[in-house]
């Protein structure tokens, strides 16, 4: 299954749709006939301006239907229970009001709606470095909302962001030995001094997950009552992100003590050694033991009369362990 079949798994493509934040890579493209209305941050034009000059190719960008300046979903589209889907690739993590993305969200939703997310895991991207979004934060910034970042997240995100073999984003197959700073010190320190005197939104990951972290956030607002979508469907993660899909509950919600239990051991395992590093640990430590027999096998040699004639076997030693001074 690729990427877009994991997105539009859980979708009705024949209700009618909305995407939020397409682009330059729509999911359901209006143009293959797809009944789906678009939001973003600006109209056609001023997208494609703006992705032009960043080297992107601006052809797959559409008509938006309804350009969000802050105001509630149900305000700007005018329409309350209603759709059939809503699709938002890389969108969530840009939120200021994380609840409150989704909620507004679940507003527009008919009851048999589904939300779709494609989410970056920040084990994989410039978020490495990052401590994974906590519950209190999503908590706080919904109960005292804000319209633009903090200057604690610019600086947090500027000052951590880092790049592997040069790509600000890499494959879940990779392990991230060789990895560098994205940014430096100073234009983090500029960025929030900046915040400290201008109210004004500037882009960045304001929230940073891996797939068992969203999915215990998800559970958490829940069990306080601040959300009543829960996941129907997830896809683990591949390259550098995964997937779920979340639907208005049915029925109350019940907090259960292991099931949460659960997502948080499945959260902490998530930073523990892979499979893959488990099996390149334990071939460098038999290589070690193996280099330890080798070099008490060519001591004993040394210790021997043999050792002090046979010049080639002298060779071999120094080429193992070379002539203490």
């Amino acid at each position: 299954m690729n990427r877009r079949e994991k997105i539009v798994f859980m979708c009705n493509l024949d209700g009618k749709g909305l995407e939020i934040g397409p682009s330059i890579r729509p999911i359901v493209p209006k143009r293959e006939g797809y009944n789906v209305e678009t939001i973003d941050h600006a109209d056609k034009e001023s997208l494609k301006k703006k992705y032009l000059v960043l080297g992107h190719d601006v052809d797959n960008i559409e008509e938006v239907d309804y350009i969000w300046n802050g105001q509630l979903y149900t305000e700007l589209t005018g329409k309350k229970n209603y759709y059939d889907y809503i699709i938002a690739s890389h969108v969530i993590e840009h939120t200021c009001d994380l609840i409150g993305f989704l909620c507004d969200c679940s507003n527009i939703l008919n009851k048999n709606g589904i939300l779709s997310l494609a989410v970056p895991d920040k084990r994989f991207c410039y978020d490495y470095l990052r401590p994974t979004t906590s519950i209190s934060k999503v908590i706080d910034s919904h109960l005292k909302p804000y319209t633009v970042h903090t200057p604690g997240t610019l600086y947090e995100y500027v000052s951590n962001a880092c790049a592997f073999n040069g790509k600000i984003s890499w494959s879940y197959r990779d392990i991230p030995v060789d990895i560098n700073p994205y940014h430096n010190l100073e234009e983090a320190i500029k960025k929030y001094k900046k915040s400290l005197k201008q109210d004004e939104y500037i882009d960045v990951h304001n929230w940073v997950f891996t797939k068992s972290s969203f999915e215990l956030m998800i559970y958490d607002l829940n069990c306080l009552g601040l959300l009543d979508l829960q996941i129907i469907k997830s896809f683990e993660t591949v390259e550098d992100e995964f997937f779920v899909s979340l639907g208005k509950r049915k029925d109350a919600f019940i907090p259960n003590d292991a099931e949460r239990f659960t997502l948080a051991v499945n959260t902490l395992n998530e930073f523990g050694i892979s499979n893959q590093d488990q099996d390149l640990v334990k071939q460098v430590n038999a290589l070690k033991q193996e280099i330890n027999r080798l070099e008490r096998e060519i001591s004993n040699i040394y210790k021997t009369n043999t050792w002090k004639t046979g010049k080639k076997i002298q060779k071999i030693y120094r080429a193992f362990i070379p002539e203490k001074k």
